[in-house]
């Protein structure tokens, strides 16, 4: 029994340690990504003359700011045991997806044109537009069986 809790132990410090470095790894890439292509990221929403467009504006500001920042502190907070939290990872790794995509469909339906280009022009955004939000929903998925397995949450 005793070694059964100790590998319980073992598996969970594992775990913490896993999500710390990944809520290290998606603060860094988002933020270094930000900074690098600041004219992408800091825009205006009420600049735009469209009402719908504007709306779409501010539910991609928000969404790259929950990404950069919401997703690892969410990380953060389950590492640390705030299983709670674990909840709000698919909100904090799909909005920002989800509101690009919703901007791109009420570009297209405006103009007639896709601005798609990007992720081909700039592939880092394969990255965060794609790659990290997959990958966080994944991690959430293998989380919440972990806890279910062994936990019984």
């Amino acid at each position: 029994m005793l070694e059964r809790e100790e590998e319980v132990h073992e598996i969970r410090a594992a775990h913490k340690f896993h999500l710390r470095g990944i809520a290290v790894m998606v603060f860094v890439t988002y933020w270094s990504v930000i900074f690098t292509y600041t004219d992408f990221f800091w825009f205006q929403p009420w600049e735009s003359e469209e009402f719908v467009r504007q709306v779409t504006l501010w539910l991609c500001l928000i969404g790259w700011l929950v990404a950069a920042i919401l997703s690892p502190l969410t990380l953060f907070a389950v590492s640390a045991g705030y299983t709670r939290a674990l909840r709000y990872i698919p909100i904090t790794a799909l909005w920002w997806p989800i509101s690009v995509l919703i901007s791109q469909v009420v570009v297209y339906s405006e103009t007639g044109e896709s601005y798609l280009g990007y992720l081909i022009i700039y592939p880092v955004f394969i990255l965060t537009d794609i790659a990290i939000p997959v990958y966080l929903v994944y991690q959430w998925s293998r989380v919440r069986e972990y806890l279910v397995l062994h936990e019984g949450k």
